[in-house]
């Protein structure tokens, strides 16, 4: 029975890691707040505009989301390598806090307009680019590494349930405290989000001697560096390229291709969607807690490639049952259920694909080089996104969704497929 108690202790003894647990804390307060302003906003956009332009402004909001991601992404990685890291985390939080807040007092002084909404939306992203690669610059600086993956899949737990929650009760609330309410409650979660942060400790970036000689700083050079580093990197290189074109193909299926089904194709409504959407964060925190409690291993190699597969089979499944709807051998209620079960498993799938990779990522990068490395990834990762929804979107539009689905999952099942034959790829 000891032994049993003290296997059971060493799995989750990240939870006495008072630094990282602050971390976590303060990424749940303000996701919560940052889950209720994207919902409500989407709601505040439509009773402004109306129906036949909601589409418009909202495209417009999201895009002021993403790109300050795009452009600053690379170049906010050079500074979260030099300055203090704690700083900006800290520091991040009370500017992205103090944004919201103002967006609170526009609203409340009813001067507040979709222009001023879009430009203070952009400027708080803009933070956000230098704060999301200090997080995961830093996390390998305050857990022990025999312990990273498990505090990578807590985080992304505490992340994937914080974001439920809050567009759970993001409706409830909009109703009663109204996009002002909101933008309180998000404010005021930035802000307390920063204060936890104020009592984490957080080591010095490592940096090699010929560094730590060097008097002058110079931002370009360091920016080279950090390019000719991940061009070095082969094995990274080529996981990453696998990577943007499973990205680019992922976000518009969930984006544009589940909407659209369970609307015009199931005919069902809004909530049914909702619920569908929630499903995907509900499987992804079972896949963390999966891996949370798995014995740590040095490779993950086959881990992520059988995941990729896996993702793959999944996405084709999804284009079986609309076959068997459009002959009338299913109902719409039974292909949403089959998408129900379908989408969980995709979610713990992809739970036990990312996280290995970004705890692979955060083992092998050096430290002086991390902040820089997930710059660049965020860049790539998001700067997909845009043209997924574009190419995808037309498509959605020119073929039958069945098409789409089987189309894109044989696609990365044959990219899993691939990377058995790279033997660069063997280092994860």
């Amino acid at each position: 029975m000891e032994s049993i108690v003290s296997i059971v202790k060493s799995k989750f003894n990240i939870f006495e890691n008072r630094d990282f647990m602050l971390l976590v804390i303060g990424r749940i307060v303000s996701n919560i707040g940052n889950s209720l302003h994207n919902a409500a906003v989407a709601w505040y956009i439509m009773s402004l505009v109306g129906e036949k332009s909601a589409g418009t402004f909202m495209g417009i909001f999201g895009m002021c989301s993403l790109i300050p991601f795009i452009i600053f992404g690379p170049i906010s990685g050079v500074f979260v390598d030099k300055i203090d890291r704690k700083k900006i985390i800290v520091g991040t939080d009370f500017i992205r806090g103090g944004l919201i807040l103002l967006l609170a007092i526009l609203a409340y002084l009813d001067v507040l307009n979709l222009w001023i909404l879009f430009i203070i939306t952009a400027i708080s992203a803009f933070f956000a680019t230098f704060f999301n690669p200090a997080v995961s610059a830093t996390i390998p600086n305050i857990v022990e590494e025999k312990d990273l993956n498990r505090a990578n899949s807590l985080d992304g737990m505490s992340l994937q349930l914080s974001w439920i929650v809050g567009v759970a009760i993001s409706g409830f609330l909009y109703y009663w405290i109204g996009i002002l309410g909101i933008f309180i409650l998000n404010g005021v979660s930035f802000i307390i989000s920063g204060v936890s942060e104020t009592f984490i400790n957080i080591p010095p970036i490592k940096m090699n001697m010929d560094d730590a000689n060097k008097n002058e700083w110079s931002f370009w050079k360091e920016f080279k560096e950090g390019i000719i580093f991940l061009k070095g990197q082969k094995a990274i290189v080529i996981l990453l390229g696998f990577a943007i074109i499973i990205n680019f193909l992922f976000n518009p299926l969930f984006q544009i291709v589940f909407p659209k089904t369970v609307k015009f194709t199931l005919n069902l409504t809004a909530r049914e969607n909702g619920i569908l959407s929630s499903v995907f964060p509900i499987g992804a925190i079972i896949g963390m807690f999966i891996l949370s409690i798995l014995p740590s291993r040095e490779k993950y190699y086959m881990f992520m490639i059988n995941g990729i597969i896996a993702n793959g089979l999944i996405m084709i499944l999804f284009g079986v049952p609309l076959i068997f709807f459009k002959f009338s051998l299913i109902s719409s209620f039974g292909v949403y259920i089959i998408f129900l079960f379908l989408i969980l498993i995709l979610g713990i799938v992809n739970a036990l694909v990312n996280v290995p990779i970004n705890t692979t990522f955060q083992k092998i990068v050096p430290d002086e080089f991390r902040g820089r490395f997930f710059g660049i990834v965020n860049t790539l990762s998001q700067g997909i996104v845009p043209l997924g929804l574009a190419v995808i979107g037309y498509i959605s539009d020119k073929l039958a969704t069945s098409t789409i689905f089987m189309f894109s999952g044989a696609i990365i099942l044959l990219l899993g497929v691939c990377m058995f034959f790279i033997p660069e790829l063997r280092e994860f």
